[in-house]
């Protein structure tokens, strides 16, 4: 895919996303301020709006002159948690077996919110009523605000990051050693 039909998908979201709250919510306080910001910093209101853009979408029009930087470190095959640039995150997806999705519909929508190679994303665990999924630490909050947004179907990801269970290793990692010291 050309860096051209990228861009104007992601344009296109990005519109439709402005338009949604355009016309569903009350901006009267965003509009003041960014009426004082612009006055307060000696900016004319386009571009105000034109840093907001860049602000909330950095990776709206992606530097064509540096190298594309990769919006998530690629796993190790086979990793478990871990991986060659960091650790794996687990996050939950509000979207299970019960919402008629597949492995293909998460990994279609993952690459197509985040721009993330399909060959980043470690496990996917589809349950009933959710969905776990390994994506390497480190994931931009833009990104992460995309795919909270995102949907497949009618039914939005919102996308949680699931805190690791320390306390059940730690109980673990104790008992072990109570048995070789026991």
């Amino acid at each position: 895919m050309n860096a051209f039909s990228v861009e104007s998908r992601k344009e296109d979201k990005f519109k439709r996303r402005l338009q949604r709250i355009v016309t569903e919510e009350d901006l009267t306080q965003q509009r003041e301020l960014i009426q004082r910001t612009a006055a307060e910093l000696d900016i004319d209101l386009l571009t105000c709006a034109a840093a907001l853009v860049y602000l909330s979408q950095p990776n709206l029009y992606p530097a064509h002159i540096q190298q594309p930087k990769l919006l998530v470190p690629l796993p190790q095959p086979h990793s478990r948690g871990q991986h060659a640039n960091g650790k794996m995150v687990r996050y939950r997806l509000a979207v299970g077996s019960q919402h008629q999705v597949s492995r293909d519909d998460i990994q279609a929508v993952l690459v197509e919110e985040s721009g993330v190679d399909k060959k980043r994303i470690g496990r996917i665990d589809i349950r009933d009523t959710h969905t776990l999924v390994e994506l390497p630490d480190g994931m931009p909050a833009d990104i992460f605000q995309l795919l909270t947004e995102a949907t497949i179907g009618p039914h939005r990801l919102n996308i949680k990051r699931i805190k690791p269970n320390n306390k059940f290793r730690q109980t673990r990692n104790n008992n072990q050693l109570d048995e070789e010291n026991g």
